[in-house]
């Protein structure tokens, strides 16, 4: 017998297995009855032998043969797990997934997730939980099945996937005596989700799964007012008898009523209300005053940022204000939050200076186009593309998101990621031409007419190793790419799935401009593609500024998340896992104080832009 190991490049092991005589009839053949004049006899008056090691009980694999052998290799591999041999574990798993008897490979499903989880196998592991129907776990496996593929997804942040998984989980028999750790990630997987991803969750919901539901919906619409969060969770209690008491629910539920928030009674906004940038301060203190009036809460004072720190902040301390929101210009923000007599708590509406460390009291908040990057190479990871490009306009903004992206791609355990810049509409179409190498193709098959007397009718054929591409580019630019790429892709190659960011998108489009962009999908914040969450608000603000710029009504969402996280980020400072979901996005505090974002996912499908579930 030969065990034989093959790495592959990419950091991560990817094995093969000839067992020369052994394993090579797994899959195939009638079952016949276990060799047995070799094997040890034990009477009950002899002492039991003790357990045989993994690689010892492979030895012995040899005297079983066809169904026989594979139930024992199964035995075999559960052995190799408990003595940590991962990679005997993976060669045996790998090879016994492919056994033509059902039963062997039910049995090694739960093997088989085990063993690429020990060693990386995060291809692998993608593909097995793409075609396993959990229904077809052995019942024995299936609660320890579920777990695992939970906390998979949780760790690569798909967190709708992690959710529907757990709640599945909780309904195996005595699920959540065995995972004592089962609430706290369940909260923290459903504390994550969108709006409209806990709608999702909700059609077709069990008792329990409601209960789940309800109970992240009220948390994130009443936090910052303990209060009412204290009212509507004993209304909750109310509703779901059987679901646990307050003391036995996840910690982050228990902190998140007993913790308490900012709640100040005066606030100072801090915007440039003289100058060039006095449009962009306007759209955001609507979008601060629309917030203030929903809530009804606090006194608002508008400082105009464009005069001395010191001159701000005695305007500051005669309003007698509690909290500060601002300023909005970068060297503003970089100058006041170094400030060492800055007594104020402070949503500063700009990036932080990575150069100095965070305050306590300090908090940043920005539209920032990095955190659209970063998400973006977390989808392709957890879609597991190996060969995709970037693609992007010549523009500073572009290529920071380009360098984002590619940063993100390659901390995530990835190779360097294919890139290319563009600056005309011509530079566009050869870029295109040269990267799906259609060019060279036409080269060929004009070389080949030539040298054959009667016409040749042949298709350029384009590169097949391109999986995915991300175009960073405004909306008139992709416009022009996404056709181009369409008609430039072969018709015998595979679809090329094209993505794209924020900046992509317009909500001027008509239909025609549309079906351009059929299977486009690309990240945006939940107030620019009218959610069902936001869709009053949008009514109101559509009937008061009918005509404002797209750059300005994304100020005014930022202006109006921007007081609304006043009540939650003391929250999120305490509970990092808690998050805000506002008309920006899916909003998380970072330990340096910054906001991140989590955007929404929409496509273009027959001629329509339609929200998309994306992990």
């Amino acid at each position: 017998m030969v065990l034989c190991i093959v790495t592959s490049s990419k950091l991560k092991p990817v094995l093969f297995i000839c067992l020369g005589g052994l394993l090579t009839s797994c899959a195939q053949g009638p079952v016949k009855p276990p060799l047995t004049e070799n094997l040890p006899v034990t009477s009950a008056a002899t002492p039991q032998p003790q357990q045989l090691s993994a690689r010892e009980m492979y030895q012995l694999a040899g005297n079983y043969q066809q169904v026989s052998q594979q139930e024992h290799l199964i035995k075999t591999a559960r052995q190799a797990l408990i003595d940590e041999d991962y990679l005997l574990a993976l060669a045996i798993t790998e090879n016994l997934k492919h056994s033509n008897h059902k039963p062997i490979v039910q049995q090694n499903t739960l093997l088989l997730l085990k063993a690429y989880l020990a060693t990386n196998q995060q291809q692998s592991l993608s593909l097995l939980l793409e075609n396993t129907d959990t229904e077809n776990v052995p019942v024995a496996d299936k609660a320890e099945f579920l777990w695992l593929i939970s906390q998979q997804h949780s760790n690569q942040l798909r967190y709708l996937a992690a959710c529907r998984t757990l709640l599945q989980l909780e309904q195996q028999q005595d699920a959540l005596l065995l995972y004592p750790q089962y609430p706290d990630l369940l909260w923290q997987n459903l504390s994550a989700l969108s709006d409209s991803q806990l709608e999702t969750l909700a059609t077709d919901a069990s008792y329990n799964t409601a209960a789940w539901l309800s109970l992240a919906q009220l948390s994130r619409r009443h936090i910052g007012q303990p209060e009412a969060l204290q009212q509507a969770f004993a209304d909750w209690q109310r509703r779901y008898p059987t679901l646990p008491a307050l003391e036995h629910l996840p910690a982050g539920v228990q902190q998140l009523i007993h913790l308490k928030p900012y709640q100040p009674q005066r606030v100072a906004v801090v915007l440039p209300l003289s100058g060039q940038f006095r449009p962009h301060a306007q759209a955001l203190q609507y979008g601060i005053l629309a917030a203030a009036t929903n809530q009804g809460i606090a006194n608002l004072v508008f400082i105009d940022s464009q005069q001395s720190a010191v001159e701000i902040q005695q305007q500051i301390s005669q309003a007698q204000a509690e909290f500060v929101i601002g300023p909005l210009l970068k060297e503003q923000v970089d100058s006041i939050s170094q400030l060492t007599d800055w007594n104020w708590p402070t949503l500063f509406l700009n990036n932080k200076d990575s150069n100095y460390d965070a305050k306590p009291e300090h908090f940043y908040f920005a539209l920032s186009m990095d955190d659209e990057a970063a998400q973006m190479a977390q989808l392709f990871s957890q879609k597991n593309y190996q060969r995709p490009v970037v693609i992007s306009a010549a523009s500073n903004v572009s290529l920071r998101m380009q360098q984002r992206f590619t940063a993100q791609w390659q901390q995530l355990g990835n190779t360097a990621v294919e890139q290319h810049q563009f600056s005309s509409k011509e530079e566009l179409e050869n870029l295109i031409s040269r990267l799906l190498e259609t060019d060279r193709s036409r080269e060929r098959v004009t070389q080949i007419s030539n040298l054959m007397p009667q016409k040749l009718e042949a298709d350029p054929h384009s590169r097949l190793d391109i999986d995915a591409i991300y175009l960073i580019a405004d909306p008139v630019q992709t416009q022009l790419f996404k056709p181009f790429i369409d008609v430039s892709v072969s018709e015998t190659a595979p679809r090329l799935p094209v993505y794209a960011s924020s900046r992509s998108h317009s909500t001027g489009l008509d239909t025609t401009d549309q079906r351009d962009l059929n299977g486009l999908t690309f990240t945006e914040m939940p107030w620019m593609l009218g959610e069902r969450s936001s869709s009053v608000l949008r009514q109101q603000y559509q009937q008061l500024f009918p005509e404002q710029d797209e750059a300005l009504q994304r100020l005014f969402a930022m202006g109006y998340d921007a007081y609304q996280l006043i009540g939650s980020l003391r929250q999120q400072q305490q509970l990092p896992a808690t998050v805000f979901s506002g008309l920006t996005g899916q909003l998380r505090l970072n330990n340096n104080g910054s906001i991140v974002r989590q955007l929404s996912w929409a496509s273009y499908r027959n001629n329509r832009l339609r929200p998309l579930q994306e992990p």
